[in-house]
């Protein structure tokens, strides 16, 4: 359908706004820009015969003039004005300028941000973490969030208009410097520091930069890799167990905390838990995707299930099963909106309060999963067992062919946990917990049929349908008479 100067500008507007295709190119004139009527929701219009130049339309009626282009493989959007301020013919001369910048290479936002003219064709570091993060989210990886997070926050704040080859080791330094001496927090440094070389390696695989350029390659962060080994002993678990009620603390918090140790899952998945991924019928919890990148299956047994049921009276059964219910009362959110627990919410109260559990070695959540593997590891001496509760992969051939999902294993070594634990937090007082190789002949004899001797194999009573390869002697660190750590 063609229109002509004398039809009225406005019908022109309403035809090309009610059409259904993606993008409205119209005849840019005074006229017709000026009778652009606003709808419900904002309008991108383009120019017929000028690539990239458009006005959008707000529902309130303003009008801005913009200029869509792709720089570096990413697409950017440029402002040139609001309409009837900066009229058209003002625009157009702004698109131009722009367009030409974008022809030769340059980026016209960053002329328009630091009224400076770049040398050479080359992306300053802003852009290339942007252009990196974009790649990484694009592709599903996974640590693309924690890195986005630590390179905004240390990385950019001073150096984010640097030309990437400008980046020096001495600029990096006084960063790692900071991090390790101020915070002291060596950890975060080294973790930054693999980002950071990642980033430049990227710009390197892109034909950005030289790769013998990388600033990282003569900077060395030495730190002893410390293997983290603390685990609770029954008695630390009575005194953990039964504090939490003392402390002063969320009640959400205090049942995501017990919650690790009866499943042995990463504090991560607890704090996203979903009650449309539990069933509580069925006594399972099932995590679509871990952190190897396959599903989970976690027996819930009795005590689990049990808080379960008391985190239901909070989040009645809707959203995060844990979720951060501070704002509830005050905000009137619903209850499905309920905001993810922070990383550091279940770290808080333990180190605040840590006195308060009369515990000599301090520990930290994620101790826990180290506890409940330990339990089971130790409780049928098979490291597999432990291997299976944790959900960790066997790096060979074999683990590419073997699906099965061993519930029935599941169910037994996540039942004997829970009994152990549950042994463990009723007994009368701390001096009367038993020890580990009491509390693993109780437990054992009560889970298991007496013809199952920790053996590779199949156990009819049980009814495994899989065997497990090279059973292993487990010996806990446990000291029989509960002294450990001074307790």
């Amino acid at each position: 359908m063609k229109y002509n100067n004398s039809q009225n500008s406005s019908t022109i507007a309403n035809h090309y706004a009610n059409q259904k295709c993606q993008k409205r190119f119209i005849k840019f004139t005074d006229l017709s820009i000026r009778h652009l009527k606003p709808s419900s929701k904002r309008v991108d219009y383009w120019c017929q015969g000028l690539s990239g130049f458009g006005i959008r339309v707000s529902p309130k009626g303003t009008k801005t003039w913009f200029f869509l282009f792709r720089y570096r493989g990413m697409q950017k959007r440029m402002s040139l004005g609001r309409y009837p301020k900066t009229p058209l013919s003002e625009a157009i001369n702004k698109y131009g300028d722009a367009k030409k910048a974008v022809d030769h290479g340059l980026d016209p936002l960053f002329q328009k941000h630091t009224g400076e003219k770049e040398e050479r064709d080359e992306l300053i570091l802003n852009e290339l973490v942007e252009y990196y993060l974009e790649h990484n989210k694009k592709t599903g990886k996974k640590s693309w969030k924690q890195e986005e997070r630590n390179l905004r926050k240390y990385l950019l704040p001073d150096l984010k208009n640097k030309k990437i080859s400008q980046v020096a080791p001495k600029d990096l330094s006084k960063i790692f410097h900071n991090i390790i001496v101020v915070r002291e927090a060596p950890v975060a440094a080294k973790r930054l520091y693999s980002y950071i070389r990642r980033l430049f390696n990227f710009a390197a695989d892109m034909g950005l930069m030289r790769r013998r350029d990388n600033p990282c390659l003569d900077i060395k962060l030495k730190f002893p890799n410390n293997k983290r080994e603390r685990h609770l002993s029954p008695k630390e678990i009575y005194l953990f167990w039964n504090t939490l009620e003392d402390i002063l603390m969320s009640p959400i918090i205090r049942l995501a905390l017990r919650f690790l140790i009866l499943t042995v899952a990463r504090s991560g998945e607890v704090r996203e838990m979903k009650w449309s991924d539990v069933d509580l019928k069925g006594r399972m919890w099932i995590l679509p995707k871990t952190k190897n990148g396959r599903m989970h299956r976690v027996y819930l047994g009795d005590l689990a299930i049990q808080i379960l049921k008391e985190a239901r009276e909070y989040t009645l059964g809707n959203g995060l099963v844990f979720g951060s219910t501070r704002h509830f009362k005050t905000c009137g959110k619903r209850l499905e909106d309920l905001e993810v627990l922070s990383s550091w919410a279940l770290s808080q109260p333990i180190r605040r309060h840590f006195e308060m559990f009369n515990i000599t070695e301090k520990f930290y959540p994620h101790d826990l999963r180290r506890t409940g593997a330990t339990m089971i590891a130790g409780l049928f001496g098979r490291r597999d067992f432990a291997a299976l509760a944790l959900n960790h992969t066997n790096q060979d051939v074999t683990d590419v062919y073997d699906q099965y999902g061993y519930d029935r294993e599941k169910k037994l070594m996540l039942n004997a946990l829970n009994k152990a634990v549950e042994v463990i937090i009723n007994s009368p007082n701390v001096e009367s917990v038993p020890s580990f190789d009491e509390l693993r002949e109780k437990i054992i004899q009560s889970v298991q049929s007496p013809n199952l001797h920790l053996r590779q194999g199949v156990d009819s009573q049980l009814d495994f349908q899989a065997s497990f390869s090279s059973p292993v002697s487990y010996k806990l660190s446990y000291a029989h008479d509960g002294s450990r750590n001074g307790v």
